[in-house]
């Protein structure tokens, strides 16, 4: 979206609106499953933390740093459940993490090495990472 003639606080506050409307709708779908996506997440958040692809925890950022990306990328891995691919998710998760951290992002290569680790543990029924 293209802002004209607003104020830098305007702007501000329409992408943290945004933000906000974009968890919500997340948060929404993610308590609608018939099932707990806890454990999905918890796969997701473990590898994407490992990654630490802007190093924000390295840094000493908090512990929640990757969630809203974990929990996109785990949206994504429940609406294509049935045709998942290494390639498909390794793409998804260049996109979300692009959108996320623009060009602070530049590990592109490393996404699918990441998608290969998450899909092998939740297809191994590796669901709690966490305590590794």
């Amino acid at each position: 979206m293209e802002f004209r003639a607003v104020s830098q606080e305007t702007k501000i506050n329409y992408m943290l609106w945004s933000i906000k409307n974009e968890i919500r709708k997340e948060n929404k779908y993610l308590a609608s499953l018939p099932f707990d996506p806890s454990p999905i997440i918890g796969v997701v958040k473990y590898h994407l933390d490992q990654w630490d692809p802007i190093q924000l925890l390295e840094n000493g950022s908090q512990d929640d740093e990757y969630d809203g990306e974990a929990r996109s990328v785990t949206i994504y891995i429940i609406k294509h459940m049935e045709e998942i691919s290494v390639a498909g998710l390794g793409q998804e998760i260049q996109r979300i993490f692009r959108k996320s951290f623009l060009d602070e992002f530049q590990s592109d290569e490393d996404t699918f090495e990441i998608a290969i680790g998450i899909l092998r543990d939740l297809t191994n029924g590796n669901e709690d990472v966490s305590s590794e």
